[in-house]
């Protein structure tokens, strides 16, 4: 069993998702925010270049199949490719294989994020995608007087590495996300088989 995952442009998620459904492949997607290694969307003005957008709107496919992913990936890239910056990336996940890449996962407070992120640029990491979840840890939420609170408002980080830069990564997110208190979150490294860029269609991060 492995898992596809695509994020795309929010504008062509309608496309892929009637041609997952015509061939009748089973998907979950939900809204999240990304960038390329561009760091988002940027304006060059007469003087400098300005970011206007960090994050663009993408729609993350989850899909998990025991064969025929090759024709999956391929038909994610055909309905979404548009040639541009941003067209986003297709994730190989096969857990039992070796790989010289991995996937990042971190949970974390979403007061950090901002944090998080400015300092995983300065390393160099400006590609990423994030989205609001919700969890708790082993202590099972907080009570706040009489109010339990069992989930917890929570940002989901992916980040895609080269082996070499998995330990500079999660020192940086660690780093720069804790705080010391119950609910700082957690980091998960998994392997990661195979990655697409969508604009180029080439393999590769």
């Amino acid at each position: 069993m492995v898992e596809v995952l695509a994020v795309v442009r929010k504008e062509k998620s309608s496309e892929l998702k009637k041609a997952l459904a015509e061939e009748g492949i089973e998907y979950v997607s939900w809204l999240v925010k990304g960038r390329g290694r561009e760091g988002g969307l940027s304006y060059k003005g007469m003087f400098r270049k300005r970011v206007v957008m960090p994050f663009l709107p993408k729609v993350a496919f989850s899909i998990f199949t025991e064969e025929g992913w090759e024709e999956l990936v391929k038909l994610i890239i055909e309905k979404v490719h548009t040639g541009a910056h941003g067209d986003g990336k297709v994730f190989l996940i096969k857990e039992e294989e070796d790989s010289t890449m991995k996937m990042v996962k971190a949970v974390l407070r979403p007061e950090r994020v901002y944090e998080v992120v400015k300092e995983l640029e300065k390393k160099g990491f400006k590609a990423l995608t994030m989205w609001d979840v919700l969890g708790r840890g082993k202590e099972g939420g907080i009570q706040v007087g009489e109010t339990p609170y069992d989930e917890l408002a929570k940002t989901m980080l992916l980040i895609a590495v080269e082996d070499k830069d998995v330990e500079k990564v999660v020192k940086t997110i660690i780093g720069s996300a804790r705080t010391g208190a119950y609910g700082d979150g957690k980091v998960f490294v998994c392997n990661l088989s195979e990655v697409w860029t969508i604009r180029t269609k080439e393999r590769g991060l």
